[in-house]
């Protein structure tokens, strides 16, 4: 079962969504383009942003109106909602925060550089801004509460990529004291040592002072949070894998980077987790995030990435091998024509959220089982192999990758898709989700790809005449049913189309536009 931070109707719930540009929730006009996309791509949940500065305009009033504004229309359009609190920070700067806040120098302290130089960013050792903060927070709580009687909003971001963009830390008169003080006794039971932030953490000291600092003052808003709403209440990061890493320059300094993740949850305890925002393609990067931010306790969930084949696909492999329990894109409303029609440019993106859409009810069931497979290709990639159990499974690409060993593998579809009857189309990544329940009973989905099937009862089976060539093979197939079609939210699998000779002969094909492939074998073969 999911991991998941989201619950609707008391069961967890996989969420595919896109998130809004920031200032897209403004207007109802840009939300609508915004939701339009969000549906056209097969997602199911909208995330956008509650500014600080439009509900809290005059010190101790306070306007709903945009608020209601996302609830309302999220919910009319069908989808779920996961608001994002633009409130002290925001992408490592607070200039969503109320003109009274920026206006007021004396009562809120923005952090300063080294030689003395202000940065825009609201110290995180301001006592005065986080109590403002929390008020303003904890009145969203309470009136989320009291309009989501339908589950429309699933959960509630509390800040947006925190920390200081310009500085590794505040160099003001009080931050500079307590940087020189002794370490808390938390961090010394973290770091098996004592001393001032220099002398336990050397060269990253600034960052880990920051980091802390961050973490206490949004634990004390979530804390106070928790006492009035039940939604899940997560933050995210603005990774620190970023050119030369240094914090402050390449990253803001104080988030939850892999680097100080750990710390961060000792001092943020009260977080149901934190969520980075991975923009990075590479899989050794990507290796890295997922062992950092799925530690097996936390739920992990993607917030933000970009609207590319490479980031769906990697995506696609840690919902499967790594539990990940969402994935947003961020910029939907980027994604479409004004009409909400999917631009060529994202289509490839969208299509791989359509097969999440499709399979979701089967991630719920099955995540972290061992009965789910992630179908990933990668540069110099032309097939995959799977071992089943029972069954060897070869994916075979039909973009064969600039793969000197790539297999002659027959693309023949059908009559609705491209064949050898037709030019094939521009090459695609393959991508996709395999599920095997057992017993011969396969489901998939995805795109640019097909899956030949092998016995593994025993040595004799896979090397006779029958099974020892893919001609062969797929012809002694000894299937059931092929079919494509759907599945509802229990998981039940009602069929559209059946496949039948030409168009199952060459392997299990998949593509966006048929839903969900299911092929029943007989065991008895």
């Amino acid at each position: 079962m999911v991991n998941s931070l989201f619950t609707v109707k008391g069961k967890p719930f996989f969420s595919i969504g896109g998130q809004t540009n920031n200032s897209t929730g403004y207007k109802a006009e840009h939300m609508q383009r915004a939701l339009c996309a969000a549906k056209n791509a097969g997602m199911n949940t909208i995330a956008a942003p509650a500014y600080w500065e439009i509900l809290e305009k005059e010190e101790g009033v306070f306007d709903f109106s945009q608020v209601d504004m996302l609830v309302n229309m999220s919910r009319e359009a069908g989808l779920h909602l996961v608001i994002l609190w633009f409130g002290t920070w925001k992408n490592g700067n607070s200039h969503y925060v109320p003109e009274w806040v920026k206006l007021d120098h004396d009562r809120f302290t923005w952090a300063c550089g080294a030689d003395g130089t202000p940065v825009r960013t609201i110290s995180p050792h301001c006592k005065n801004t986080l109590a403002a903060d929390k008020k303003a927070f904890l009145k969203l709580c309470e009136h989320v509460e009291a309009v989501n009687t339908d589950e429309t909003v699933i959960a509630l971001q509390v800040e947006n990529e925190p920390g200081i963009i310009g500085s590794a830390r505040d160099y003001g008169k009080l931050a500079t004291e307590l940087f020189l003080q002794p370490v808390p006794e938390p961090v010394e039971k973290y770091a098996g040592k004592g001393g001032t932030w220099e002398e336990v953490f050397g060269f990253d000291g600034a960052e880990f002072f920051t980091s802390y600092a961050i973490a206490r003052y949004i634990d004390e808003i979530v804390m106070a949070a928790k006492e009035i709403t039940k939604l899940p209440i997560y933050t995210n990061v603005w990774l620190g894998e970023m050119h030369n890493r240094i914090a402050g320059v390449d990253y803001p300094s104080g988030g939850a980077v892999t680097k100080t993740i750990e710390l961060f949850r000792i001092g943020a305890p009260h977080l149901d987790t934190i969520s980075p925002d991975i923009y990075l393609l590479d899989q050794a990067t990507w290796d890295e995030l997922n062992e950092a931010y799925q530690d097996g306790v936390h739920p992990y969930y993607l917030p933000e990435s970009m609207p590319s084949p490479l980031s769906i696909t990697r995506s696609m492999q840690a919902v499967v091998e790594h539990g990940l329990c969402g994935v947003h894109f961020f910029g939907v409303d980027m994604m479409s024509l004004p009409d909400g029609t999917i631009t060529e440019y994202f289509k490839e993106a969208a299509d791989g959220m359509l097969t999440l859409k499709e399979m979701k009810p089967l991630i719920e069931k099955y995540q972290g089982t061992g009965k789910l497979y992630a179908v990933a290709q990668y540069e110099g990639m032309s097939e995959k192999y799977i071992d089943f159990g029972d069954y060897i499974g070869s994916v075979r690409f039909d973009n064969r990758n600039n793969d000197l060993m790539a297999k002659n593998t027959d693309r023949t579809m059908d009559n609705r898709h491209s064949s050898f009857f037709a030019p094939a189309g521009p090459p695609i990544r393959g991508k996709g989700i395999i599920c095997y329940e057992g017993h011969g009973k396969f489901y998939l989905a995805g795109s640019g790809w097909r899956l030949m099937l092998f016995p593994k009862k025993h040595i004799e089976w896979a090397t006779n005449a029958a099974h020892s060539a893919d001609f062969l093979n797929q012809r002694c197939q000894p299937f059931l049913s092929v079919e494509e079609g759907h599945l509802d939210e229990e998981g039940n699998f009602t069929a559209v189309v059946k496949r039948n000779g030409d168009e199952m002969d060459y392997g299990f094909w998949v593509a966006p536009d048929v839903g969900v492939v299911r092929v029943r074998l007989d065991e008895a073969f």
